[in-house]
Formats: structure tokens, C-alpha cells, sequence
């Protein structure tokens, strides 16, 4: 959440001479996001969609990574019917709509692990800077969960969905290499030109200007095709959080073994 005294907050945002910046804020846990972050990560953009000084909006990690993905020692118990799937998807996805619907342009700055729900934010911005040891990934078929239909149409219309079925199917992290040809990165750079990149960067983008940048955010948007879907369909995904293979992925990872899935 915005940024009052020292207190410290899972979303740390701040200001300065036009540029937000919204750090992913549990070091401990990989800034792995739970349902406050989501919460706090909505507000937050949310407010700075509306500030009008703003000319860029920087997202990053804390401490050396981007984000792990979700936190799944919360899924048991937030995630573990449909309604409550359903719900949290909801949750989810508020703040991920409030990424890519925000009218100022949005650079991720991607360092370490960018993975599943990590990855999720990172796509919703408008461009996307990583190092060279940035990892990137989707395993979820390791818990035995389907990605809802909101969230997947977005990685499927930036990615493709040869990609998206690789990164589903097979579970695997890829270096930032693989993430750069596949177009998930937009730009690499290495290590010790992180921060220097990233401002140059930013530097450009708040020279240019911002109805340029609004009106070419939604004309682009407006560009592709949507597909209308049916209540039945985006309930049938969250359903799967009442299947076998995803209680034992979950029982599996939080005892810290390896799952023995059934298939159904």
C-alpha cells in the first residue's frame, strides 16, 4: 500500500518526480503473493491509475527477486472449494486488471525468480526489463491446478499459445534468454547494468508524451480480438480446485514431498 512513515508493507509504494514505484514486498517468502498483497497491489495501482502528475509506474521485487509465484501455504485454506477459488480469482485479478487498464505506462523490472503469479503480474505491464539471471516459469501442473480462463486469455494473448502450452504442459523455469525469444522479455541487460538500464529506460518513457501514451495504450488494446465467454466455462477452471490431483499437489507441497497424482 502507499507509503506511510517507516511502517513496513507487503506493496511499498513511492514517488518521485513523476515515476511510481511498486515494490513486491515479502523477501522471506520470494515476494511468493499471498491475498493481502494482491489486495494492497489493487489499491495501489488503482490510485496511481488516477493520479494524473504521474508520466510511469516502475514494479519490482524486493531483495534480489521479482516474485515466486503464489504463496501456496494460504491455498488450503482460502483456495480450496470452487466459491473460495472463484472468489480469490476475483481477488487476483482486480489487481492484475489494475496493471494492465492503468493509463500510465508500466515497466516491469524483473530480477531472479518470475514465476507463476510473478510472472502473471510482470505480463500485465506494458514493458518488461530483466536481467540476465532472471528465471521464469509456470509450474502449476505440479499441484495438479488449472489456470482460469481471465488470467490465461491474458498470457495467451501475449505469449501465444504454442508458448503458454509449453509452459504449462512441461512446468520448467527458463533463463531469461528463453524469455526474451519468446517475447515474454522486452528487453535484457546484465547484472551490473540493472538499475542504470532501468532508468534510462523510464527516462524515456516520461519524455514522451502522456496522451500519446494513453491513447496508444488503449488503441493497441483495442487492436485485439476478444473472445466473449460463457459464466459456465470460467467456472468450470476454478471447479478444479475441488478435484484429487490438486488436494494432493497442495498436501504434497505443504509436506514437502513429491505428489502422486490420479487424474481426476
Amino acid at each position: 500500500m502507499l507509503k506511510a512513515g517507516n511502517m513496513q508493507k507487503v506493496i511499498e509504494t513511492s514517488l518521485a518526480d513523476g515515476v511510481a514505484t511498486v515494490v513486491l514486498n515479502r523477501p522471506a517468502k520470494m515476494n511468493a503473493l499471498n491475498r493481502e498483497m494482491w489486495l494492497a497491489l489493487a489499491q495501489d495501482m488503482e490510485q496511481l491509475g488516477a493520479n494524473a502528475a504521474l508520466r510511469c509506474i516502475i514494479l519490482r521485487g524486493a531483495d534480489g527477486h521479482f516474485a515466486a509465484g503464489a504463496d501456496l501455504a494460504e491455498f488450503r485454506d482460502q483456495r480450496w472449494t470452487a466459491d473460495q477459488a472463484e472468489t480469490y480469482g476475483a481477488v487476483m485479478m482486480r489487481a492484475l486488471y489494475a496493471i494492465r487498464d492503468c493509463p500510465h505506462p508500466t515497466v516491469a523490472a524483473i530480477d531472479g525468480n518470475c514465476i507463476g503469479a510473478g510472472l502473471e503480474v510482470a505480463a500485465m505491464c506494458d514493458l518488461r526489463l530483466a536481467t540476465s539471471q532472471a528465471r521464469f516459469g509456470v509450474p502449476i501442473q505440479k499441484i495438479g491446478v488449472t489456470m482460469p480462463y481471465p488470467e490465461l486469455s491474458e498470457l495467451v494473448a501475449l505469449l501465444g499459445r504454442a508458448t503458454m502450452l509449453e509452459l504449462l504442459l512441461e512446468g520448467g523455469i527458463h533463463d531469461a534468454d528463453w524469455a526474451f525469444a519468446k517475447g515474454l522479455v522486452t528487453r535484457l541487460c546484465v547484472v551490473q547494468d540493472f538499475e542504470r538500464d532501468l532508468a534510462e529506460l523510464v527516462r524515456k518513457i516520461a519524455s514522451g508524451s502522456p496522451l500519446s501514451h494513453r491513447n496508444h495504450k488503449t488503441m493497441t488494446r483495442r487492436c485485439r480480438g476478444e473472445i466473449k465467454l460463457e459464466p459456465a466455462e470460467i467456472r468450470a477452471a476454478y471447479a478444479t480446485c475441488e478435484s484429487g490431483d490438486y488436494r494432493e499437489g497442495i498436501e504434497a507441497f505443504l509436506a514437502k514431498r513429491r505428489p502422486a497424482f490420479e487424474g481426476n
